[in-house]
């Protein structure tokens, strides 16, 4: 009797399993402890190739190497035998984008997703205005900013030069593009010296289109200028780097409270 039960038990099990089959033969599987699939070494993912020692423990290639293929575990030795089992559910296992919900499609291996994330066009950007929490990725932000803050913002158009005035306690203003809805950061801040003026574009850091700009300050006959290359922000920053800004020194627009910029951005080629 104790067989037959064991036996049914075993059956219902798989069957359990066999319902939870997507139509395409996948299977959904949950990990109570993803930590299992990390090297005993680096604690890092582990990734293909997989050795073992005799007693079982795993290492990633580059970890056997730097153990001098000696075990940290049980000073057996390891580096030379293949974990095949291991290695045949890293090849089956495959990952959502952590930004899919923002779009992102792509399915991925489990020592692959995160090169892919690190470079993800997905990436989420947050409102740049404080009492606002909306997240999403650069398109949804641009949409979202055209919806419920068309006021907020300065619109201008690219390669077309135009005049921002900064009165004493602005520390920042938003610059939307009418071309194609990419917002800019424009950050002033209070330096020892003077006054940090500094553009940002809001999107992801790993957006191969980069925009130019130069920023001017003129002032009885005599100019102060900045041209470079916006880098990308993902949200709000209440305090922008000094290093690549233009200063403003102290007095330089006299006894004026408002400093005058003239901007321009555009496509880098």
């Amino acid at each position: 009797m104790e067989d037959s039960r064991s036996s049914d038990g075993g059956s219902e099990r798989r069957s359990s399993v066999i319902s939870r089959r997507g139509t395409n033969g996948t299977l959904n599987v949950i990990f109570t402890d993803p930590q299992i699939l990390d090297c005993y070494i680096c604690c890092e993912p582990l990734s293909i190739p997989v050795f073992q020692c005799e007693n079982g423990h795993i290492a990633c290639s580059s970890c056997c190497t730097k153990a001098q293929n000696k075990c940290p575990s049980c000073t057996l030795a390891i580096g030379y035998i293949r974990c095949r089992a291991i290695e045949k559910v890293l090849e089956s296992i495959k990952l959502p984008c952590q930004n899919a919900i923002y779009g992102c499609k792509t399915v991925m291996g489990l020592n692959l997703i995160n090169d892919h994330e690190s470079l993800c066009r997905y990436e989420p950007c947050s409102c740049p205005l404080d009492n606002c929490t909306f997240v999403g990725s650069t398109e949804q932000l641009g949409l979202h900013f055209t919806k419920k803050h068309k006021d907020s913002a300065k619109i201008f158009s690219y390669n077309t030069r135009f005049t921002i005035c900064l009165n004493n306690g602005d520390t920042h203003r938003i610059l939307k593009a009418e071309n194609d809805g990419v917002l800019f950061f424009l950050s002033y801040t209070f330096e020892i010296f003077g006054n940090a003026v500094t553009m940002n574009r809001i999107g992801p850091l790993s957006s191969e289109k980069k925009f130019c700009y130069e920023i001017k300050a003129k002032t009885l006959g005599s100019v102060l200028s900045l041209q470079s290359i916006a880098k990308e922000i993902q949200g709000l920053i209440k305090v922008p780097p000094s290093k690549g800004s233009l200063l403003i020194p102290n007095e330089y627009f006299g006894s004026s409270t408002q400093t005058m910029l003239e901007i321009s951005i555009w496509p880098a080629h």
